[in-house]
């Protein structure tokens, strides 16, 4: 459930009380611990450059840094998958936070954990709509993503073992297209926590994995917790199957799986 995480990245106090944050064409390249890269424009309430500019990215102790020649920003005690990923890539990163819309868009996003293989997101579109009136741009998103949130994926590259666990229990699933790659056409879609979740998949069985369940904040925030109600692989229901191979494989500290539901810690505790 990695792509959960992928939508929560702004959380920092050096954005709160902004009513609206944009970012326009934002391409780097990070090997930890530093990186650099351009963009074409931020605005953090009025726009700060109307041209491409350069920044740079610096892992500090406690925080992740991106500097550049007119605005400098710090993300304090970032999530911990993030501050410590190996390596993250971007092309053409618009991200925009505001009164009531918000949305991230992009070409291309590869990140490689501290204990991960590396993530691929391609031509990925979220669209996040909601009534918070939160001062804190973070506090919006999360409650304004659980009330209306459409995302959409091209094409997606994650660590294989998990689904080739799945798929070496099941039976061979015909697929539409022996063209199909192997994670394509993500969706998902959110209406007051409810979630309905697609991704189509080729690992020697062809078919949509496909999940409905809950999603809400708990802990003041803290921890996204995630209830999968019903998951099927093809038509074939798999979700006691998924979930049981969740609770023996996951052994990370900020991820517990107790079915139906999977916690994940995004602030500190």
């Amino acid at each position: 459930m990695s792509y959960f995480l992928i939508f929560l990245i702004i959380i920092s106090p050096a954005f709160a009380t902004l009513d609206n944050i944009q970012v326009k064409n934002f391409d780097f390249n990070y090997v930890s611990p530093q990186g650099s890269g351009q963009v074409e424009k931020v605005s953090i309430g009025i726009t700060l450059r109307e041209e491409t500019y350069p920044v740079e990215i610096f892992r500090r102790d406690q925080s992740l840094d991106v500097l550049s020649p007119f605005v400098d920003f710090q993300w304090v005690n970032p999530i911990e998958f993030f501050h410590n990923m190996k390596s993250a890539s971007a092309q053409k990163l618009n991200l925009k936070v505001d009164r009531k819309n918000h949305f991230l868009r992009g070409e291309l996003v590869k990140i490689a954990g501290e204990k991960t293989q590396e993530l691929v997101f391609e031509k990925f579109d979220l669209n996040c709509s909601g009534q918070s009136v939160a001062r804190d741009p973070a506090e919006r998103i999360k409650s304004d993503c659980l009330e209306k949130m459409e995302a959409s994926i091209a094409h997606i590259e994650l660590p294989l073992p998990f689904v080739l666990a799945i798929a070496s229990e099941l039976p061979d699933v015909s697929g539409e297209n022996e063209n199909d790659m192997p994670a394509n056409d993500f969706s998902l879609s959110i209406s007051q926590g409810d979630f309905f979740s697609h991704m189509k998949i080729k690992l020697g069985v062809k078919a949509y994995l496909k999940l409905w369940g809950h999603a809400q904040f708990e802990q003041e925030g803290k921890v996204l917790a995630i209830r999968m109600d019903t998951i099927k692989f093809g038509i074939l229901p798999v979700t006691d199957l998924v979930m049981d191979l969740l609770v023996r494989q996951i052994r990370n500290p900020i991820v517990t799986v107790t079915p139906p539901w999977i916690r994940i810690q995004i602030g500190k505790q």
